[in-house]
């Protein structure tokens, strides 16, 4: 088990993410990481029925968070490029791989929460803040930047999704009024 070998390296000693050389197995641990990870997340998902059973339907779920953990770890890199902090951005995108183990606890949480024992949104959010922590640690070891540096870094990506988001939003009633009227 050679990607859980590299994930307890790397729980004991964080430095090894800044070093010279990538260390060995690090791609494969935070592949793994995305899988088990989003696996969690769409058990979670299921449960609730929020996404359709399948195979194809994981498949899309895994892409999505893919695609969408490139953007961050890319924006995240350009921003601390911007501001003169030095890093590598593909092991921000594994160190992220490694941060979504995190994620696997979703399918206890789901359990107990279809139980009517946990408040299902209370438990998937508290899952959230510990994988932004996790990364906000991980930006810290990978850049060396403050904690309100890496806090910013983590946090502006969600910002401007937000607002492209709103903005569109509003576009599309005033839009939708326009046609009405």
């Amino acid at each position: 088990m050679q990607p859980f070998s590299v994930l307890e390296n790397v729980l004991e000693r964080p430095e090894i993410l800044a070093g010279e050389e990538r260390p060995a197995g690090l791609g494969r641990a935070g592949l793994l990481g995305y899988f088990a990870g989003t696996l969690g997340v769409f058990t979670f998902l299921r449960m609730f029925s929020a996404v359709p059973p399948g195979a194809m339907s994981f498949m899309v779920v895994l892409t999505l968070l893919l695609a969408f953990n490139y953007f961050l770890a890319s924006s995240i890199h350009l921003f601390m490029d911007f501001t003169g902090a030095r890093g590598s951005a593909a092991r921000l995108f594994l160190a992220f791989g490694l941060s979504d183990y995190f994620l696997a606890l979703l399918v206890p949480l789901a359990f107990f929460a279809k139980l009517q024992l946990l408040n299902a949104f209370l438990w998937f959010c508290l899952c959230l803040l510990v994988v932004f922590y996790a990364r906000t640690r991980l930006v810290r070891r990978l850049y060396p930047v403050s904690t309100n540096k890496a806090l910013l870094s983590i946090w502006l990506p969600y910002a401007g999704l937000g607002a492209v988001v709103f903005t569109v939003g509003v576009y599309s009633i005033a839009w939708l009024v326009w046609l009405i009227v």
